[in-house]
């Protein structure tokens, strides 16, 4: 299923380059996997300090832009390579030089707003500067969320991009940028696009809903969360305008990095494993407990997580139920960093109870993937989760997801209540530790239940998510969007 479109990738980062979430790793694999269908591909993104770190590049070409009632602001143009595909750098030291890309000691940097516009500015710019005319610009959040406005107000009728259309992708609805309304001049945002149905939202300016607005096509990371951006509840207040658009909404699961994240190849195992040959996991699970001085006990359950210590990951019920279910006879290991209190909460629920259970605040990739590879199941009883990618992990590894029924956990984990046979985790409903101890009682049972342990461990190492398929799905949406 070949093609032959010019797409450029308006991303704020880039895995293998500089990553803070998801929205890397779906920039990182499509483009690659684009340029295998046959696309010219090239990646756009800012010049930050890291960046300039990681890959090597020359300048190509310099631009300038006018951010609406400023003077002009210039800006060079890096050139380099990234897994085969053209990574473009806007360099600007004043916006981009920094030692974060959006925050400082955890606190957003106060011009965010003014830094992304003038990065859609220049993604415009480079491809008149670069002679690159896109079929597709694929922006990703609200970091990009500005180039569809901008292509269709402040380049309307330009030659140029005549054939050009846009689509965004929503990673996390929850991250809007709202900023206030004394900025829509500095934005170049006509005030005649200051209302409900476009970027006005309880006074403020909203770059997500003005960016879902203009997009020819919308997207996002999971067929259920689609459902869920379309109900109040689950929408983060974005629901009104995603069903305005609905004929141009649709989501995609993203695809798993399976080079990563296998246990046949892991490098960061200590022995690696697979269906046919599962030996490899008691030893991982030995160099857990080992690495983390628990008891070395093979044939007690060990639950693990690896997460964003945020109220999305759903903390506030899965503490309470922890400090009841650590009362049984099982293990828990916990890493992740971010919210403090919560980070706190964590180390006293270990301290509570030091024989049975581990936290690391912090994030470690080896251990990460010792997690993934040593624990008998995983912890991921997200509030809500547009995708997820640790319940594929997990799966692969033969590890079984323990999750909510929300977004792409739905999409891809299949619970074992519901589908007995062709169970690959356990899933729960209700946002509520008591739903949540109750499903943790079950994963119980099924461990002491050797043979249907087994199978669903199988069940679970037999699934694939691939980039492929996500690839070929994106691929109808940019054709549907000419």
């Amino acid at each position: 299923m070949g093609s032959d479109l010019k797409i450029l990738f308006a991303v704020s980062e880039l895995a293998g380059i500089v990553k803070t979430g998801g929205l890397a790793d779906v920039a990182g694999a499509l483009g690659p996997w684009m340029r295998k269908l046959g696309n010219d591909v090239r990646v756009i993104m800012p010049a930050y300090r890291q960046a300039l770190e990681a890959l090597t590049t020359e300048v190509v070409g310099v631009g300038e832009v006018y951010p609406g009632s400023q003077g002009k602001m210039g800006f060079a143009i890096r050139q380099g390579a990234f897994d085969g595909v053209p990574v473009y750098l806007i360099e600007h030291n004043h916006y981009f030089d920094r030692s974060g890309l959006y925050t400082h000691e955890g606190e957003g940097f106060g011009d965010n707003t003014e830094r992304f516009a003038f990065f859609c500015k220049a993604a415009l710019e480079a491809c008149q500067i670069l002679n690159f005319r896109p079929d597709i610009i694929h922006g990703h959040d609200w970091q990009s969320a500005l180039l569809p406005y901008y292509l269709k107000t402040h380049k309307s009728g330009h030659a140029f991009f005549a054939g050009t259309r846009t689509v965004l992708t929503i990673h996390n609805g929850a991250y809007q940028q709202h900023t206030d309304a004394a900025l829509l001049s500095v934005l170049g945002i006509d005030r005649h696009w200051y209302t409900p149905d476009f970027f006005e939202d309880h006074g403020h300016i909203n770059l997500l809903k003005g960016g879902i607005a203009f997009a020819d096509k919308i997207t996002t990371v999971s067929p259920r969360y689609a459902e869920e951006l379309q109900t109040d509840p689950g929408s983060h207040g974005l629901a009104r305008i995603i069903r305005r658009r609905k004929q141009d909404f649709s989501g995609i699961l993203n695809g798993c990095d399976y080079q990563e994240w296998n246990p046949e190849t892991d490098t960061l195992l200590p022995a690696n494993y697979s269906r046919q040959d599962l030996s490899g996991k008691q030893v991982c699970k030995q160099a857990l407990q080992e690495r983390l001085q628990l008891p070395v006990i093979t044939d007690k359950p060990l639950y693990g997580l690896v997460s964003r210590l945020a109220e999305q990951k759903g903390f506030a019920y899965l503490i309470p139920a922890l400090w009841q279910f650590l009362q049984d006879d099982v293990q828990v290991v916990l890493q992740g960093s971010g919210d403090r209190a919560t980070a706190a909460e964590l180390s006293r629920l270990a301290g509570a109870f030091p024989d049975k259970c581990r936290f690391v605040a912090a994030y470690d990739n080896g251990l990460a993937h010792l997690i993934e590879a040593g624990s008998d199941f995983f912890l991921m009883p997200s509030l809500f989760e547009p995708c997820g990618l640790n319940q594929m992990y997990s799966m692969k590894y033969g590890t079984l997801p323990i999750v909510r029924a929300v977004g792409g956990l739905v999409d891809s984990v299949k619970g074992h209540e519901s589908e007995v046979e062709d169970a690959t985790g356990f899933m729960f409903g209700p946002a509520d530790s008591e739903a949540l101890l109750q499903c943790l009682n079950q994963t119980l049972a099924v461990y002491q239940d050797g043979p249907l342990m087994t199978r669903l461990m199988d069940n679970a190492m037999s699934e694939s998510f691939t980039w492929e398929q996500s690839a070929l799905d994106y691929l109808e949406v940019y054709r549907t969007a000419l």
